[in-house]
């Protein structure tokens, strides 16, 4: 009887270090499958910092919004292409925005009157940053407007939309919510 009695105790033993190996394999799994992905995103460039005034009057920094997606717009009222992408960028801001995305659209207009018109456009849906200088511009290498950059929670460059071809809004929606996802 003891016998049994000892060798139920080992095989229970046996059974539970089996549970426990398991259980660390599979964690070990989970961890590294995280690094892979980080691991991946690293040879991604990281988006340049910048600060710039809004047309509110606000100073705002792209790395305050670290640990959101950010569209970064870049727009000038003189553009026809960037005057009729603003509903799509409200609409992507107004869908998303839940989700952690965070619009930011960057002016190069030079007169005030003329980035006024851009601020109204955007009714409000997201700050409109003002660059007359184009400092940004030449931050992001940005060719023809409009162009749309997409920034990561961690900062870094993940898509772009340049020389004045935006895409679709289900496209930029499909980009946006695997973005989101992560």
């Amino acid at each position: 009887m003891a016998w049994t009695q000892d060798t139920s105790e080992i095989l229970s033993a046996r059974a539970r270090s089996r549970r426990l190996a398991a259980a660390t394999v599979a964690l070990c799994s989970i961890v590294m499958i995280g690094l892979a992905a980080r691991l991946a995103r690293a040879d991604e460039p990281a988006a340049p910092d910048f600060a710039l005034k809004s047309s509110t009057g606000v100073n705002l920094r792209l790395s305050e919004y670290r640990s959101e997606v950010v569209a970064l717009a870049f727009v000038a009222s003189w553009c026809g292409a960037c005057r009729d992408g603003m509903p799509q960028l409200r609409r992507l801001q107004q869908e998303l925005a839940a989700d952690g995305l965070r619009v930011l659209v960057v002016d190069f207009d030079t007169r005030p009157e003329a980035a006024a018109e851009v601020a109204a456009a955007a009714a409000g849906a997201f700050p409109v940053l003002l660059d007359p200088a184009g400092e940004t511009g030449r931050l992001y290498d940005i060719g023809r407007l409009p162009t749309l950059v997409l920034v990561d929670r961690g900062g870094q460059l993940r898509g772009q939309y340049r020389d004045g071809q935006l895409a679709s809004q289900a496209e930029l929606t499909r980009g946006l919510r695997a973005l989101l996802a992560e």
